[in-house]
């Protein structure tokens, strides 16, 4: 069960679950593919071509050692990727990250002040880009390489408009 889900108040749903986009993968998949791609080419055409080993063990190692710690980065982002939650809820905005330790930034929707959104002609091109939120008390959370940032940003503008809504008419109805 992830972490919202735990969190939820009596009476209040998920309204909507953001994404990164593909793009936010590109930096940790390119720096594994550039130690893997030379590993295959020495574990191949050292032997095809009948070279000793020593004569390019430096590039074979240097190769492996390279294909190893990308590995590694690439494991440490998807941990990151598959540990991050983004949500708007009918009352709250949450951004949790951490697998063993966690951190929150949580903000009630009514306490929202500003999204701004910064979304360049590559994130136009691909569909992402970045939300910074500010709110009171909270400081702001800047939410990088979003799939279709337009989309969570109008799920809190509607998320935000419900709650006004339904404010006013429990106001409207104790009035009676």
């Amino acid at each position: 069960m992830s972490y919202v889900q735990q969190t939820l108040a009596p009476n209040e749903r998920i309204v909507a679950r953001a994404n990164f986009n593909w793009t936010y993968n590109f930096g940790s998949w390119f720096f594994f593919l550039l130690g893997l791609i030379p590993l295959i080419a020495f574990a191949v055409a050292g032997p095809v071509s009948g070279l000793e080993f020593a004569k390019y063990a430096f590039g074979f190692w240097t190769s492996l050692a390279a294909a190893v710690l990308g590995a590694i980065l690439l494991a440490a982002h998807y941990i990151v990727l598959h540990t991050t939650e983004i949500v708007v809820t009918s009352f709250r905005f949450v951004y949790k990250t951490g697998l063993i330790s966690r951190k929150s930034n949580e903000v009630s929707l009514n306490k929202i002040e500003e999204i701004a959104m910064d979304q360049s002609i590559l994130g136009r091109a691909f569909g992402y880009g970045e939300l910074i939120i500010r709110g009171t008390g909270v400081g702001v959370i800047n939410l990088p390489a979003l799939d279709n940032p337009v989309q969570l940003r109008r799920a809190i503008e509607g998320a935000k408009a419900n709650l006004r809504m339904d404010t006013r008419e429990e106001l409207l109805g104790e009035g009676d």
